[in-house]
């Protein structure tokens, strides 16, 4: 009776937890629709400096934390490399002064898996369409941040050939890695309650390290 009784309790679990799954992909989709919809009627301008990114971006008040600067944040929850493929059309459009890019922490979980070849190649996508539609932008690549420890490997070899990539569309690479990752590759117990997004200290270093590339856009306007 016992080895009955599991196997139901199992398949009850994997009902209940693909019903959950389910559930949270489609208010992501709803969101995602809402953000994408936002960012169509409050277009990106020339002269902004656009933040491009997943949760991680969102999370940030960019306003606040570069105040006085003309900034974009089109950063959306549960973002992937694909997601933001399929929305450069509206960052692109005006051809913005830049383009900080933060993307790619989302197609690493088991539920939305992708292989690291294909997340390259997706990012190698978005990286042409900047380079081929708004040739004027200067691009930022930025590495991929720590999360829990065991993604430490595989970030670890994405940043290395994000780097790469970086520099053969000629486009600046800035590593946050280094600053974020503690002693086995996770993201640091201070900077974060949940092994993956920043408390306001994560966003503060974050600030520290991207100061120089902004103040040197910006006296480039003057």
């Amino acid at each position: 009776m016992t080895i009955p009784v599991l196997a139901v309790l199992l398949i009850v679990t994997l009902v209940f937890l693909t019903i959950s799954r389910l559930a949270v992909e489609r208010i992501e989709h709803n969101h995602h629709q809402q953000r994408v919809d936002f960012f169509k009627r409050y277009p990106v301008y020339q002269n902004d400096i656009v933040f491009l990114g997943d949760s991680i971006t969102d999370g940030g008040c960019w306003e606040e934390l570069f105040p006085g600067i003309p900034l974009k944040n089109r950063g959306i929850n549960a973002d992937t490399t694909t997601g933001v493929l399929n929305r450069m059309d509206d960052i692109l459009v005006n051809q913005p002064k830049a383009i900080f890019i933060l993307i790619g922490t989302n197609d690493l979980p088991f539920f939305q898996y992708r292989h690291d070849d294909d997340i390259l190649n997706t990012y190698t996508e978005i990286l042409t369409r900047c380079k081929k539609e708004s040739p004027s932008t200067q691009v930022f690549v930025q590495s991929l941040l720590p999360r829990h420890k065991r993604y430490a490997k595989r970030i670890i070899g994405l940043n290395s050939r994000l780097q790469e990539l970086a520099r053969q569309f000629d486009y600046t690479y800035i590593d946050l890695y280094s600053t974020f990752a503690g002693e086995h590759g996770e993201l640091k117990k201070e900077l974060t309650n949940d092994n993956l997004h920043l408390m306001a200290e994560g966003y503060a270093r974050w600030v520290k390290i991207l100061q120089p590339y902004i103040n040197s856009l910006i006296s480039q306007s003057k």
